[in-house]
C-alpha cells in the first residue's frame, strides 16, 4: 500500500464510526441513494426483479459503510464490498446483519484492487464477473485514476457496468483551503482533508479514463440539486455527477447478438409473408 492509501486508510479508519451520523451526511447519502434509483433504467443493468431473480453482482469499491449497497441492493442478488479501511469494513457488515442479509447476499473484506501486486484474497469467483461496479464518492481520493478504472473493469463480467458517483472540480474551494492553511499554520485541519488527491472532475476528463479503460457507451448526468457539506473549514457546496461505461461484450457475445438480430428479422420477414398470404 503507496504512503498516500495509507493517509486515506488512516483518515477513513478514524470517521468510521461516526460516518454518516450528521444531518448533512445523511442527506448527502440520501441524494445519492435517490439519484441513482432514479436512474436505474439509464445505468444499463439488467437488474434483478421479483419476476426473474437472475444472478446480479455488485461491486461496492471504497464501500466506507454501505451507502451504494443500500441504495442499489433492491435490484441485485448478491453485494461484494471492498474497504482499504478496516473499520469501514467492520460498520458495513455490521449494518448488513443488522438488515438480516446473509454473508453471501452481502459482506464486505479489507483490500486494495489498486495496489501494485493484487493481494491473492482478492482473486476468486467471488471477485469476479460483477454485472456492475460502483465507486461512491470516493474517486476523488484515489492517486491514480487510469489504473483504478482498469482494475474495475477487470472485475466486471463482458457488457458489465462501471458506474462512478463524484464530483465536478472544485478547485476553488481547495484553493480557499490551502490559503487558510497558510494564514493558520498551527490550525488542526483534518487529516481527511488531506487525502484528496483530484479536485473533481469534468466530463470529457471522465469520458477519457472510461475509452482507455476499454469501457464503451459512456454516457454522464450531473445532479440538479447541490451537495451541502458542513466541513470543518465551513459549508460548501458541490455538485454531483454520476458517470457510467460498459465494458464491451466478448467476440461470441457479439456474434449471438448478430445473429439473433437476423433472427428477428427474418422472423418479421416471415411474418409479413404470412400476413400476405392470409389476407388474400
Amino acid at each position: 500500500m503507496s504512503a498516500f492509501s495509507e493517509a486515506n486508510r488512516k483518515a477513513f479508519n478514524d470517521l468510521s464510526e461516526a460516518y454518516n451520523s450528521k444531518p448533512w451526511q445523511r442527506k448527502l447519502s440520501s441524494q445519492v441513494s435517490d439519484a441513482l434509483q432514479e436512474r436505474k433504467d439509464w445505468i444499463g443493468v439488467q437488474w434483478a426483479t421479483e419476476d426473474n431473480k437472475r444472478e446480479v453482482k455488485l461491486l461496492d469499491y471504497a464501500c466506507g459503510t454501505g451507502a451504494i449497497t443500500k441504495a442499489l441492493g433492491p435490484y441485485v442478488t448478491s453485494m461484494q464490498g471492498i474497504d482499504i479501511s478496516e473499520k469501514m469494513v467492520e460498520e458495513y457488515n455490521k449494518a448488513a446483519l443488522s438488515s438480516g442479509l446473509q454473508p453471501e447476499q452481502a459482506s464486505a473484506v479489507v483490500g486494495d484492487l489498486f495496489a501494485e501486486k493484487v493481494p491473492d484474497s482478492l482473486e476468486g469467483p467471488r471477485f469476479q464477473n460483477f454485472d456492475v461496479a460502483v465507486v461512491g464518492l470516493g474517486f476523488h481520493h484515489f492517486e491514480d485514476p487510469a489504473l483504478a478504472v482498469k482494475r474495475l473493469v477487470e472485475r466486471l463480467k463482458p457488457t458489465g457496468v462501471l458506474l462512478l458517483v463524484d464530483f465536478v472540480p472544485f478547485g476553488e474551494e481547495r484553493k480557499r483551503e490551502e490559503e487558510l492553511r497558510a494564514q493558520n499554520p498551527d490550525a488542526d485541519f483534518p487529516d481527511m482533508s488531506r487525502t484528496i488527491k483530484h479536485n473533481g472532475f469534468e466530463r470529457a476528463d471522465m469520458e477519457k479514463l472510461f475509452t482507455n479503460g476499454g469501457l464503451e457507451d459512456f454516457s454522464w448526468a450531473v445532479l440538479d440539486e447541490q451537495a451541502v457539506m458542513e466541513l470543518p473549514k465551513g459549508t460548501v457546496h458541490r455538485t454531483l455527477f454520476i458517470a457510467r461505461g460498459r465494458r464491451p461484450a466478448t467476440v461470441w457475445g457479439k456474434l449471438t447478438t448478430w445473429f439473433g438480430g437476423m433472427q428477428d428479422q427474418a422472423s418479421g420477414q416471415v411474418g409479413s409473408v404470412m400476413r400476405a398470404d392470409h389476407g388474400r
